[in-house]
């Protein structure tokens, strides 16, 4: 499968640079490169690039503040956002306390956990068969988010949390189920856009 790689190309206004602002950028487009049987999200890439064209030119975000990962692994995410016990990833020893702004953005899979009420972002090495366990709780994100001394941070998300996508259903060895999420808090100092519920 061919994974479209371009994004449309649009001219921004030039911006001086933010020498402390920082972005974290995903792209989650091929998830049977690891073999598992989850559907591939095969805009991902342009999408990725797309945001990081916008976050360079049209809010000034130097290159070398941009954390960039296409296909990110469980471990990758972990290191980057840190997990339930500490916040204290990669991303949190790249901002300047109280002057950086920080934006994430994530395109890719979301998923509901299995009757445990959470919604995970899918790892590229996730098993969809035991999401609670290889995917990233969102709950962890927006919690660590939120503790990061950041002047503003906002999440910006490409992902649905049905468990279905247009490739069909994630969860392909399990019967239809319908399952509701419960909503994850969002801290008062994170601003999240969201492309579905």
């Amino acid at each position: 499968i061919n994974f479209p790689n371009t994004s449309i190309q649009l001219n921004f206004k030039k911006i001086n640079k933010k020498p402390f602002d920082i972005a974290v950028i995903i792209g989650n487009a091929n998830y049977e490169k690891q073999g598992k049987d989850i559907p591939n999200v095969n805009p991902a890439y342009a999408d990725a690039k797309g945001i990081k064209n916008y976050f360079t030119k049209a809010l000034g975000i130097k290159e070398g503040n941009i954390i960039y990962l296409e296909d990110a692994t469980a471990a990758q995410l972990l290191g980057t956002f840190g997990d339930s016990s500490s916040h204290k990833g990669k991303l949190y020893n790249w901002i300047k306390p109280n002057v950086s702004n920080v934006y994430i953005y994530y395109a890719g899979h979301g998923v509901p956990g299995d009757g445990d009420g959470k919604t995970y972002l899918v790892p590229s090495d996730a098993d969809a068969q035991t999401i609670q366990f290889s995917g990233y709780p969102l709950s962890t994100l927006y919690s660590n988010l939120g503790k990061l001394p950041a002047k503003s941070v906002t999440v910006i998300l490409e992902a649905c949390f049905s468990g279905i996508s247009q490739s069909g259903n994630l969860f392909k060895k399990s019967s239809r189920m319908i399952i509701t999420p419960k909503q994850s808090l969002v801290p008062k100092n994170v601003k999240v856009i969201a492309a579905g519920s």
